[in-house]
C-alpha cells in the first residue's frame, strides 16, 4: 500500500468513508484529517504536511472556492480535487479556472484513483522543476566555490544600489580587489588549497562588513565589494583599512600558512559613473593601476582610462590604416654568436599616422586587442613580414623571420589556420617563420595557449617566449610547451655588468634554456662588453642597438650588404 497524506474538506462522515474506501481499493493507505471550516483547514495546513486535498463543492459554512483561495494564500503547491455530489458543468469549469486540478462526482468514484495518480505525478514533476529552477538560479547567481554572489548577481546589486543612491542622493562605492600571487598558490599547492584560500578570504571579508554591504567573487582571485550606504565618500578609506587589516594575518590551510596581499581599485558614484557597467569597468582600471604602482589601493582617475574618446578615435583610424597601407614593418636583426652570422630578423610593426607621425606599437596594440582589431592587424603583419622574407630569400639571404603575437591572438582558436593560410599565400616554409609570445600572454589562458602552440609547432613553425625572466611562466609550463627559444628580457641584460643579481639571473636563464634544449636570445645588447659577456656565458643569439636598431625593409636590405657581420647565404663586405 502506498502512503498518502490527504486533507479532506467534507461535512459528511459517510462521504468521507466512501472516499477513503475507494483510495484503499486503489492501493493507497491514507493518513487523513477531515475539516469543514476555514479555520480548521488553515490549522491543518500550517501544522501538518499533506500530499493532496479533496474538497466537497458546497457546505453550509465553507465551499471549494473558499478552500482554493485559502490554499493559494499559503503558496503550497498541492493537488486540489473537487469531490461533489452535484456540480454543474459551468461551475466545474469555474472551479478548474480557479485552481482546482480535477473534479469527481461522488456517484462516479471509479475516476478518483486515476485522477489521484495523475495529479500526484504532476505534483512531483512540478516539484522537480521547482528544484531545478532553484538550482539553475543558484548556478546563475552564486559562486560555487565561496557561495558568495557571482559577477552576474553582483552587477545586478550594483545597479540596484546606483538607482537607490540616485533617488536618495547619497554616494555609493565599488571596490574590486584580487589576491597578488594567487596563481603561485594554485601552481605550488594545488587547486584544492587554492579554493580553500578563496573560501576563507570570502569569509573574512564578509565578517568585517555589515549589511547591506555586499561581498562577491567575480571569478579567479577577484572579489567585488559594494558599499551602498556611504555617508560621505571619504568613509571608503576606513573600509579599505578594515579589509587590509582582516587579510593581514596568514591563512592556515591544511597546516600551511599562506600570506595574502591585495590590490584594491575604487570607483565612486556619482563621481566616476552612473551605472553598474561603468563603475565596474573603472574600479577594474583602478585596481590594475594599484597593482602597477604596488599600492594598497587606488581611486579611479580619468588619466588611467585606456578607453578614452581619443583612443577610440585612434582605433577607428587604425581600421582605415590597415586597409590603406599606412602600417609598415621595421626589422631588427639577430646575431648568432657561435657563427657570427645574421640568420634571422624580428619584424616590428609601426604606424605612419598622417596626423600624429610615426607611432610605436605600444600606442595601438593594446587598444587594438580591446576593440577587436587585433585579428586584421595580425594578418597584415604576418603577410607583410612573409612577403619581405621572401624578397630577402630571393636576394640570397637565407633567413628566418620572427613575428610577435599579442595575447588575444595567441588565444584565438583560428590562429593556426591564419598562420597556415599566410604561409601558403606567400609560398614560405613553416620553419622559416618564428612566432614570439610573451610569458604574460601565456598565463592569461594557459590551456588555450598550449593548444595553439602545439598546433603551430606541429605545422613546423618555430616558437619563442619573449621577455623571459619576468617571473610569469612556471618551469612546469616550459616543460610542456613546444617552444624552440627563450628571449632574456632586456631589462636584465642592460645592467648585467653592473648589477650582480641581473648577471646571476641572465646566467641562470641561459643554463636553464640549454638544459631544456632551447636556444637563448638576449635582447637589449648595446655594447661590445655586454656582447662579450653573453658570449662567455654561452648565449646563442643577441639583438640590440649594438648589432642594429630596427630599420625599414629597404634599409635592412642595404644594411645586410654592408654590415660588419656575416649573413646567411653570402658574406657581407665591411
Amino acid at each position: 500500500m502506498n502512503p498518502l497524506r490527504a486533507l479532506i474538506i467534507e461535512d459528511s462522515e459517510d462521504d468521507t468513508t466512501l472516499l477513503l474506501r475507494e483510495l484503499r481499493r486503489g492501493g493507497y493507505e491514507p493518513e487523513y484529517a477531515r475539516v469543514e471550516t476555514a479555520e480548521a483547514m488553515s490549522t491543518e495546513l500550517s501544522t501538518h504536511t499533506w500530499d493532496i486535498v479533496f474538497s466537497d463543492f458546497s457546505m453550509p459554512h465553507f465551499n471549494a472556492f473558499d478552500a482554493l483561495a485559502l490554499l493559494c494564500s499559503t503558496e503550497l503547491d498541492l493537488p486540489f480535487i473537487v469531490v461533489s455530489g452535484t456540480i454543474g458543468e459551468d461551475r466545474a469549469v469555474i472551479a478548474m479556472k480557479s485552481g482546482a486540478h480535477d473534479y469527481i462526482l461522488k456517484g462516479n468514484l471509479k475516476r478518483l484513483v486515476p485522477a489521484v495518480e495523475r495529479e500526484l505525478r504532476e505534483a512531483r514533476n512540478r516539484e522537480e522543476r521547482r528544484k531545478a529552477d532553484i538550482a539553475i538560479h543558484r548556478l546563475a547567481y552564486t559562486d560555487t566555490v565561496t557561495n558568495l554572489p557571482n559577477r552576474a548577481r553582483f552587477r545586478e546589486l550594483v545597479q540596484e544600489a546606483v538607482l537607490a543612491g540616485q533617488r536618495e542622493q547619497r554616494p555609493i562605492a565599488l571596490l574590486l580587489t584580487d589576491l597578488n600571487g594567487f596563481k603561485d598558490v594554485n601552481d605550488t599547492l594545488g587547486h584544492d588549497i587554492g579554493d580553500s584560500l578563496l573560501q576563507q578570504v570570502g569569509l573574512r571579508l564578509r565578517s568585517k562588513l555589515f549589511a547591506p554591504d555586499v561581498v562577491a567573487r567575480l571569478g579567479g582571485d577577484e572579489f567585488g565589494i559594494l558599499l551602498p550606504q556611504l555617508a560621505v565618500c571619504r568613509d571608503v578609506r576606513h573600509v579599505i583599512k578594515k579589509i587590509h587589516d582582516c587579510l593581514e594575518a596568514p591563512f592556515m590551510i591544511q597546516g600551511i600558512p599562506i600570506a595574502v596581499e591585495t590590490s584594491i581599485g575604487v570607483a565612486l558614484m556619482p563621481e566616476h559613473g552612473d551605472n553598474a557597467d561603468i563603475l565596474m569597468q573603472r574600479a577594474d582600471i583602478a585596481m590594475y593601476r594599484a597593482k602597477q604602482m604596488a599600492s594598497n589601493y587606488v581611486v579611479y582617475a580619468n588619466e588611467f582610462n585606456r578607453y578614452s574618446p581619443e583612443r577610440l578615435g585612434l582605433m577607428a583610424e587604425l581600421r582605415d590604416a590597415i586597409e590603406q597601407n599606412q602600417l609598415l614593418l621595421h626589422f631588427q636583426p639577430k646575431l648568432e654568436l657561435k657563427t657570427g652570422r645574421i640568420l634571422s630578423t624580428e619584424a616590428l610593426v609601426r604606424w605612419q599616422h598622417p596626423r600624429l607621425g610615426m607611432l610605436p606599437p605600444d600606442k595601438f596594440i593594446l587598444p587594438a586587442e580591446q576593440t577587436g582589431l587585433i585579428g586584421p592587424l595580425t594578418h597584415w603583419v604576418l603577410m607583410d613580414a612573409l612577403k619581405c622574407h621572401l624578397n630577402l630569400h630571393r636576394d640570397g639571404f637565407q633567413s628566418q623571420v620572427a613575428v610577435n603575437l599579442s595575447a588575444r591572438s595567441l588565444h584565438d582558436p583560428h590562429l593556426p589556420k591564419l598562420v597556415a593560410d599566410a604561409l601558403d599565400a606567400n609560398g614560405v616554409k613553416p620553419d622559416q617563420l618564428m612566432l614570439e609570445v610573451t610569458e604574460s600572454a601565456i598565463v592569461l589562458d594557459p590551456k588555450r595557449a598550449e593548444e595553439n602552440l602545439v598546433a603551430l609547432s606541429n605545422m613546423g613553425v618555430s616558437l619563442s617566449i619573449d621577455d623571459f625572466g619576468t617571473g610569469y611562466t612556471s618551469l612546469a609550463s616550459i616543460k610542456r610547451l613546444p617552444v624552440n627559444e627563450i628571449k632574456i628580457d632586456k631589462s636584465l641584460v642592460t645592467n648585467m655588468l653592473t648589477d650582480k643579481k641581473d648577471a646571476m639571473i641572465v646566467r641562470t636563464v641561459i643554463e636553464f634554456g640549454h638544459n631544456f634544449g632551447l636556444a637563448v636570445v638576449a635582447e637589449g645588447v648595446e655594447t661590445q662588453e655586454v656582447l662579450d659577456a653573453l658570449a662567455a656565458l654561452g648565449c646563442d643569439k643577441v639583438q640590440g642597438y649594438f648589432i642594429s636598431k630596427p630599420q625599414t625593409f629597404k634599409q635592412l636590405q642595404n644594411w645586410l650588404s654592408t654590415c660588419a657581420w656575416k649573413t646567411g647565404g653570402f658574406d657581407a663586405t665591411i
